[in-house]
């Protein structure tokens, strides 16, 4: 009986190791890559006053997410950029069009769609690296007051909600409302009122 205890733990012993190496192996693996969320970047030196008239230029998917983000965070003298056949983004367009309707601030719009060079995948495949951008012109001395970026470090699938987000993080991030980088905010909390303070003009 001893001898067949003795030979069972000198198996035992002999096959530790390699239990070990399994295990090790199998705790080291990588879980599932989670929820990405945007990785952002923005400033602004001066935030438009509720009282005055913004006009809203570029992309008219991106510009009806930030009347609705501006509205819900109590701004509502907006007007928004006249129905052209090509929607514009440049600046000197945007600038007369604001100073016929008497705007004195402007919010322009863009995204840019790529198949590659997102940051942790170098070819999307069916997918796209996209990203957002928002510029705030004060019209009293026609220069950028404010800025904000929004963009996935993976690829994504092109749809109104994936351009939603990014509108939101980017305006949010552009107010002061979350810091840049790569925060797990969810993109509903930025698009609501209710947020705390922007930080101080600088």
């Amino acid at each position: 009986m001893r001898r067949r205890y003795r030979i069972g733990s000198a198996i035992i012993l002999a096959c530790l190791p390699s239990i070990l190496l399994i295990l090790e192996g199998c705790s080291s693996t990588p879980p599932p890559s989670g929820i990405h969320f945007p990785i952002t970047s923005g400033f602004h030196t001066l935030l438009p006053s509720e009282r005055q008239r913004i006009l809203i230029w570029g992309d008219p998917l991106l510009a009806r997410v930030a009347e609705a983000w501006l509205r819900s965070h109590h701004y509502s003298n907006i007007l928004m950029q006249p129905q052209i056949p090509r929607p514009s983004s440049d600046r000197q367009t945007a600038l007369a069009v604001a100073a016929e309707a008497n705007a004195e601030f402007v919010l322009i719009l863009e995204r840019e769609e790529l198949k590659e060079g997102a940051l942790i995948q170098a070819n999307c495949g069916p997918r796209f690296n996209i990203s957002v951008d928002v510029r705030g012109l004060l019209m009293e001395r026609g220069v950028s007051v404010l800025r904000g970026n929004a963009h996935y470090p993976h690829c994504v699938e092109h749809t109104d909600q994936t351009l939603q987000n990014l509108t939101c993080q980017a305006l949010a991030t552009a107010w002061g409302f979350r810091p840049s980088g790569q925060l797990e905010i969810p993109s509903y909390l930025t698009c609501t009122a209710g947020q705390n303070a922007p930080v101080p003009n600088r």
